[in-house]
C-alpha cells in the first residue's frame, strides 16, 4: 500500500471544508431589471435539490435577441421543475402554458450576487439576461 505525503493529508480536509455548498449559493431572490423596472423574479431555496419559482417573466426580445420592455409583467408564479446544480450553474425548467412543453433555463452565477439566465430551448434567440440577488 502506498502512503500519502503528510502534506496531502493536511490539504485534503481543507479542500472539503471550504468547498462551496452549491445549492445554498443559489438561494435567495433574484431580479432582472430593464430600465429600472423588474421584469422577472426567481426565488430559490438552497435545499438539495434546489426548489423555488419564477414570477412575472413575460420576456420580449427584438430580432437580435435583446430585451424589450414587456407589455405587462403579471403576477403569475410558476414552480421550477427538474432542478440540477453543476458547479456555478443551475439548470431547471418551467411549464409553458402556451406551448405545453417546459421552457428550459440555466442560471449561471457570475458573482455571489450576480447571475445570468440563459434560455436553453426558446423558440427564438435570446441573449443571456442579467440578474441580481436582492
Amino acid at each position: 500500500m502506498r502512503k500519502l505525503h503528510p502534506l496531502v493529508w493536511l490539504t485534503l480536509p481543507a479542500l472539503f471544508a471550504f468547498a462551496p455548498d452549491a445549492p445554498r449559493r443559489f438561494a435567495g431572490t433574484w431580479e432582472a431589471k430593464l430600465k429600472d423596472k423588474v421584469i422577472c423574479t426567481i426565488t430559490l431555496q438552497g435545499a438539495d435539490p434546489v426548489t423555488g419559482n419564477m414570477r412575472a417573466c413575460n420576456i420580449r426580445v427584438n430580432d437580435d435577441g435583446e430585451l424589450l420592455e414587456p407589455e405587462s409583467t403579471g403576477d403569475a408564479t410558476d414552480p421550477i421543475i427538474d432542478p440540477k446544480t453543476d458547479g456555478d450553474k443551475l439548470s431547471f425548467a418551467v411549464k409553458d402554458e402556451d406551448n405545453g412543453d417546459p421552457l428550459k433555463f440555466e442560471l449561471k452565477l457570475i458573482a455571489s450576487n450576480r447571475a445570468e439566465l440563459r434560455f436553453l430551448n426558446a423558440p427564438v434567440a435570446i441573449k443571456p439576461i442579467p440578474f441580481e440577488k436582492k
